[in-house]
């Protein structure tokens, strides 16, 4: 998809912005040629490379959703689940730009009663922010019926702009994780991140550890204060520290991103393990497990989600 784009900088970080999934199509720290994060010269593709997803992020069983006594019906488009909110989620809408700056842009986005098969007439904005050596991206969004919210950013990260992901250290701030079944959704409960080769709180080189595509449990609860969440550090030393108000961080190595030919990559070459996903959120299928942070959004309320991306050359000889 060609599309025009928004470029923001502030001496040491510059971004490249997108109205298409009001995305992150590229991202540069200083004189680096090459983007930390994937996308394409010439616009998005229509993934979820960079976009919002959402309303509802992840996978949702049955693709239904119990509001109030009367059930949702979202998209299957994954077997017989919901993954993102179905092809017509936050990630394959064109928002509106509604402020512009040298550092910052906000896009905004309605959403209808019914759309992606969920209620509420929902306005929602996302703001991006550059901060010295960080990007901040700050979600809001309101409803005027009660529904269901989570939001996540979906941008796959490679610190060398190029190479094998695994060659990667990544350190988690989290010391469960959510099992899933055969259809990536999660059975209900929580075991150890040693059981994914994965340290709490120490590097580990992706490498050694398990496939991955799970949801880091950071807190029980979503939070006005930032947490840290995790580090990557790259081969060549450039490390990325990531920052959220959100209760999980889903992480997934792209063992499944598929090769592309014939356009201009701005970052590594897509293909398996040519960057990994970090995407902050609330814990997946929520409404199927009592245990879980709910997702419920309602009139009277403001939905609120922070996240800070740093990116640094690393000070470990």
């Amino acid at each position: 998809m060609t599309e025009d784009y928004i470029e923001i900088s502030n001496g040491t970080l510059r971004a490249r912005l997108l109205a298409h999934g009001a995305r992150l199509g590229g991202l540069w720290h200083g004189t680096d040629t090459r983007s930390v994060v994937l996308g394409w010269a010439e616009g998005s593709d229509g993934t979820y490379m960079g976009a919002l997803v959402g309303p509802v992020a992840n996978r949702v069983t049955d693709a239904a959703i119990d509001i109030d006594g009367t059930r949702w019906q979202m998209q299957r488009n994954e077997g017989a689940n919901c993954l993102h909110s179905g092809d017509d989620g936050l990630h394959a809408r064109t928002w509106e730009v509604t402020e512009h700056s040298e550092t910052a842009v906000t896009f905004s986005l309605t959403l209808q009663h019914g759309d992606c098969g969920l209620p509420g007439l929902r306005q929602i904005s996302a703001r991006y922010t550059l901060q010295d050596t960080s990007l901040r991206l700050d979600i809001d969004a309101a409803t005027d019926r009660t529904t269901v919210m989570n939001i996540a950013h979906h941008p796959y990260w490679n610190l060398a702009g190029d190479g094998d992901i695994r060659d990667h250290e990544l350190l988690v701030f989290a010391d469960t994780y959510l099992p899933i079944m055969p259809d990536k959704l999660p059975i209900g409960t929580q075991a150890p991140v040693e059981e994914l080769g994965l340290t709490a709180r120490a590097p580990t080189l992706l490498r050694d550890a398990a496939p991955l595509d799970h949801n880091l449990c950071l807190a029980g609860a979503r939070s006005d204060a930032l947490r840290t969440a995790a580090r990557l550090t790259g081969p060549n030393g450039m490390q990325l520290t990531i920052a959220t108000t959100e209760p999980g961080l889903q992480v997934y190595d792209g063992s499944l991103l598929t090769a592309a030919t014939g356009r201009t990559h701005l970052g590594a070459q897509t293909g398996p393990f040519a960057a990994m996903a970090l995407e902050p959120q609330g814990w997946p299928d929520a409404p199927h497990h009592d245990g879980f942070l709910p997702i419920v959004l309602k009139p009277a309320e403001a939905y609120r989600q922070s996240t800070i991306y740093t990116l640094e050359p690393s000070q470990i000889p």
